[in-house]
């Protein structure tokens, strides 16, 4: 009995110390992980960077360039220029887009804070000014472009036909022709303002007025069609300074005998560009034509 109860003390005593000793177990809490590992502030720090160089340097490559005759294109595009940099941003590639970000506002100062526009850009191959003859042309032809909201013509068609009624006071032809600018959006156009401005010459003289055009080609086009039945093909073509190199070109490839007046120039200054506006203003009327003058070589306009 007491071997019984012996054993029975030692068990006891056994139990206990387990008990007594075994590591304390506590339920597990589930955690959720934290924001910061959520996110990879390295990932969306190299997107943000990416975005913002590949925009900044689309909005100086519009700066400079104007986007040729299309600039409402500058910021619909700028949202797909920004998500394209962010992706770049997270590749190998990025390298690529810093350069070139680089680049453009390296260009963006050159332009616009030196002297480089007027003494090493050959701007001045662009320009054609012919003396006039001595004798009388058949015809003026005022090339025209865009419009204010109010119907009005910019700054540089009213440079052009200014020029043009000058030529007209002087009785350097008996007909003035002009292209009809319209606004593709809701089809107004010029015509009124253009009636003002020839109110200002006294001398009586017709003003033919040529519609539907888009393209320096089509103002050539149409100017041939409606004054050859005159007999009209000695003329005077009116522009820009850096538009007429192309523009007298292409008139005389449908059939003219030209002589190229430049218009005097409120819009961009060749020799005497010093401020930055002046600087951007002429280099993108310089680019501008380069690559029209090229569009114009290939389509056999010129």
């Amino acid at each position: 009995m007491l071997t019984a109860l012996g054993r029975h003390l030692h068990d006891t005593r056994f139990i206990f110390d387990r008990t007594m000793h075994a590591p304390e177990t506590r339920p597990r809490v589930p955690t959720s992980p934290s924001s910061d590992d959520a996110i990879d502030w390295q990932a969306l720090l190299l997107a943000g960077f990416g975005a913002t160089c590949a925009l900044l340097a689309w909005l100086v490559i519009g700066a400079l360039t104007g986007l040729g005759k299309v600039p409402s294109l500058l910021f619909p595009i700028a949202v797909l220029v920004a998500l394209a940099g962010a992706v770049i941003g997270l590749t190998r590639a990025a390298a690529i887009l810093w350069v070139v970000s680089g680049l453009a506002i390296l260009g963006f100062c050159v332009i616009a804070m030196t002297p480089f526009v007027t003494t090493l850009l050959p701007t001045s191959a662009f320009v054609r000014s012919d003396p006039l003859p001595r004798g009388r042309l058949d015809a003026v032809i005022v090339l025209s472009g865009g419009i204010t909201a109010d119907s009005l013509l910019t700054e540089e068609p009213l440079d052009r036909l200014l020029t043009g009624l000058e030529l007209m006071r002087d009785s350097v032809a008996p007909v003035l022709v002009v292209t009809e600018p319209r606004d593709p959006s809701n089809g107004a156009t010029a015509t009124p303002d253009q009636a003002r401005l020839r109110a200002l010459v006294a001398r009586p003289f017709p003003m033919l007025k040529l519609d539907s055009v888009h393209t320096t080609h089509d103002e050539a086009v149409q100017a041939w069609r409606t004054l050859l039945p005159r007999q009209t093909t000695r003329v005077a073509v009116v522009t820009s300074p850096l538009h007429t190199r192309r523009a007298c070109a292409t008139f005389e490839r449908v059939g003219f005998t030209v002589t190229c007046i430049s218009a005097v120039s409120r819009a961009y200054s060749v020799e005497r560009a010093h401020s930055g506006q002046d600087r951007l203003a002429l280099f993108r009327a310089w680019i501008y034509e380069r690559a029209a003058w090229l569009e114009y070589r290939i389509r056999g306009w010129v």
